[in-house]
């Protein structure tokens, strides 16, 4: 996966392309509230993107929820690149970039139920039952640092 790379976001301009890839899968396509998608805490979390060839296919964010625990959030990839393994590589470089914070206890997330499989082979184990985001069914997960 030489053509590979995820960037951290360092600029506006990188910022509103991770927008846009954001807007397109979850507004566009599986019809998430634009009020609810972009809920004005993107200034609170370090965003990451993901370069096939330098043109950006996907997306993330890493957010301080409380001290010492971090959810990522906000985890996309456009249509034509799904399941060529770019999502996984996404992940585990926002994972790594969690592990550097040191004030990490606990990386969380809240998963879609339909994908939630795709979360666990990367580590992360369901917490609790079943909840609803914007009609979506969704399951909180969180990392189990055994597995690195």
């Amino acid at each position: 996966m030489s053509d590979i790379r995820v960037i951290c976001v360092s600029n506006n301009k990188e910022l509103e392309i991770s927008q846009k890839i954001r807007e397109v899968v979850f507004c566009e396509e599986q019809k998430v509230s634009k009020n609810i998608e972009f809920d004005g805490l993107d200034s609170e979390c370090d965003h990451f993107l993901i370069l096939k060839n330098d043109k950006p296919v996907g997306t993330a964010r890493l957010r301080e929820k409380e001290p010492g625990v971090y959810k990522i959030e906000r985890v996309a990839v456009l249509r034509d690149y799904r399941f060529l393994g770019l999502g996984a590589f996404l992940m585990k470089e926002v994972i790594k970039n969690s592990l550097n914070k040191k004030s990490l206890e606990k990386i969380l997330l809240h998963s879609q139920t339909q994908v939630k499989y795709f979360y666990k082979k990367l580590g992360f184990e369901p917490e609790g039952g079943e909840f609803f985001e914007d009609d979506i069914p969704h399951i909180k997960m969180i990392y189990n640092f055994k597995t690195l």
